[in-house]
Order: structure tokens, then C-alpha cells, then sequence
């Protein structure tokens, strides 16, 4: 007797939970913090910073400074000067601060700004923005004057030309590359396997 047709193939039994959702992105968990992060805009300058000089005391002010952005670039400083009172009494106003900035070597005079409010994103800065001009070793000096006291600080800064990863965007891409790397690679070993040969059923009688 000769068989007629094939036999229909048993239903495959699956574990439940164990498909996996088609379509799905192949992005780690991780990944999407990042993502969000590179889609924002990202401040060019804000006060604080690097800190260059801590608590001196101008008479009855205490007098911190900071500087913005690090490294810092020709084309842009941002000088923070914030100073409170002793004995916790809060923050000081009404002082004039100045910023003056010359090349420790090389020809080139000062370069003078004021430091005020209005320039400064925290009201409890004074901020003085400007631009250098060029590489190297430059000393910057601060000068504070106010009702109860005055005094003079000085510190040295080196100014860089910005490099490929001066940019916090492209420093997230890079964070981000391998994770999509990863998710790739997790994706592909995932991927079930395809369905395997079947031999023709051959009739017992046959070649006999």
C-alpha cells in the first residue's frame, strides 16, 4: 500500500513569554537617556565652572572665582566672580569687579572688562564675557571694590584650541556608539532559526 500525501506536522509548542515582539527596536535601555540628552541643546555658557580661586578674603567679603568653559577656547571666557559675606550673612552686592587679562609671553597689552549682573545667568554672580584672541599662558587678575572692603587676586589660565571633543554632543555620541553596538549584537543572536529540511516520506514498500 502506497501512502498518499504527507502527514500534517505537529504544532510547535512555544513557552509563554517566550516570543519576542516583531518590530521591536534593538536599542539598549540605556541608550534612550542618551538619545534624549543629545536632542537638547546644550548651554554655550553658564556660571560656576571651573573653580580658580577659593574663599580669599577682601575684607569683609569672601571671594570665590570661577571660570567657563574648560578647556578654555580663544574665541570665549567666561570669568564668575562670587562673593559673600563672613559669618554667613549671604551674598554681597553692589561691588565693582573688574577682569583684566594679558599673555604671559609674547607682545599684547591687557584686556580689560567688567564684571557685572546682568551679564551673568545666576543673579549672585558678577560675569565678565569676552574673548582672548589666541592660544597660550595668559594671567588674569580680579579686582573688587565694595562698602566694606576691597582686594585684588590673580590666577593664570591656558587657553587650547577647542578639539574634536570639546563638544558635549559629540562626547555623548561617542558614549553612545558602543550601546547601539551592543543592542545589535544582542538582536542578532536572537533571532530564531529557520526552518529546517524535511526528507520526502518514502512508501515502506518502496525498493523492496
Amino acid at each position: 500500500m502506497r501512502l498518499k500525501g504527507r502527514p500534517p506536522r505537529p504544532p510547535r509548542l512555544e513557552a509563554p513569554g517566550s516570543r519576542r515582539p516583531r518590530g521591536g527596536s534593538f536599542l539598549p535601555a540605556g541608550a534612550l537617556p542618551l538619545l534624549a540628552a543629545l536632542a537638547l541643546p546644550s548651554p554655550l555658557h553658564c556660571d560656576g565652572g571651573t573653580l580658580r580661586v577659593a574663599n580669599v578674603p577682601m575684607g569683609a567679603y569672601r571671594v570665590n572665582i570661577f571660570t567657563d568653559p574648560t578647556p578654555i577656547t580663544p574665541d570665549t571666557i567666561d570669568v564668575s566672580v562670587l562673593a559673600t559675606f563672613e559669618r554667613g550673612r549671604g551674598v554681597a552686592t553692589g561691588l565693582e569687579v573688574m577682569v583684566a587679562a594679558r599673555r604671559t609671553e609674547g607682545p599684547g597689552g591687557w584686556i580689560r572688562h567688567p564684571a557685572t549682573r546682568e551679564q551673568a545667568t545666576d543673579p549672585r554672580y558678577y560675569s565678565a564675557k569676552f574673548s582672548l584672541g589666541s592660544v597660550g599662558d595668559w594671567q588674569v587678575v580680579v579686582t573688587l571694590k565694595g562698602p566694606e572692603g576691597e582686594g585684588e587676586v590673580t590666577f593664570q589660565v591656558q587657553v587650547r584650541r577647542p578639539g574634536p571633543f570639546s563638544n558635549p554632543v559629540l562626547i555623548l555620541a561617542a558614549a553612545l556608539l558602543p550601546l547601539l553596538l551592543v543592542g545589535w549584537w544582542l538582536r542578532a543572536g536572537s533571532r530564531p532559526p529557520g526552518p529546517a529540511s524535511e526528507a520526502p516520506l518514502r512508501d515502506p514498500g518502496q525498493g523492496r
